[in-house]
């Protein structure tokens, strides 16, 4: 039977993985984000520590008729986490999105399961594996991809987001930030913000726009084809 210590450190673990996890797909600004990723890597854990603090009471023999499998409740956990990263997925204009968020959310819900099965030298190699798959492997396919160049123009209101945050927002949606002009229209109470951008080969311009007017005191957003 598991300690009370060992159950808190089997906890710690998967809340060190998930975290670092969910931590990356904040920064990406994901749907998913670090609580979220800790939650499902919590509920995994505490799913398998009950699996394994229930194996000791289990009396059965070979009877055929009459057989006990505490593993039914890991079986459910993985059942379970795919109603979850269904909801992370959504289509725009025919093409899915979100599907890297949905299967983050399956690895640490294994990445639990792992830890509170006592696997941890498991869950910490996964942990580092999938980083580098997150992070690297993503650097290494926006290099080997034909990058998009953008000129972006946001108008904003008094009273609204600020230029700084604007500023935040546009690269945590995976832009690169080139150049900024900055226009204050005083009389109208008005600034308009002018960038160049480089965007991912893969990312979707209009997603973008449909987030910065989502902003508050955001008045008029558009997009063009940035000329050489």
């Amino acid at each position: 039977m598991l300690s009370q210590l060992v159950m808190l450190f089997r906890l710690a673990v998967a809340l060190v993985c998930g975290g670092a996890i969910g931590l990356e797909r904040q920064w990406k600004n994901r749907p998913a984000g670090l609580r979220t990723h800790l939650l499902v890597t919590l509920a995994s854990a505490t799913f398998m520590i009950i699996s394994a603090h229930l194996v000791p009471h289990q009396h059965y023999g070979n009877d055929p008729l009459l057989r006990a499998d505490v593993t039914r409740i890991a079986s459910g956990v993985v059942m379970g986490i795919g109603f979850l990263g269904a909801g992370a997925i959504r289509h725009h204009r025919g093409k899915p999105h979100g599907l890297t968020t949905a299967a983050s959310l399956w690895l640490v819900a294994a990445l639990g399961l792992a830890a509170g099965a006592g696997m941890l030298l498991l869950a910490g190699s996964v942990t580092v594996v999938a980083l580098f798959v997150l992070s690297a492997l993503r650097l290494i396919e926006r290099r080997g991809a034909q990058e998009q160049r953008r000129r972006l123009v946001v108008i904003l209101g008094d009273g609204g987001v600020s230029r700084p945050e604007v500023l935040a927002h546009v690269r945590g949606q995976g832009a690169e930030i080139l150049s900024v002009d900055y226009v204050r229209d005083a009389p109208s109470c008005r600034s308009q913000l002018r960038m160049h951008l480089t965007l991912p080969a893969d990312m979707d311009a209009e997603r973008m726009l449909a987030s910065l007017e989502a902003l508050p005191g955001i008045v008029r957003v558009a997009i063009h084809r940035h000329e050489n």
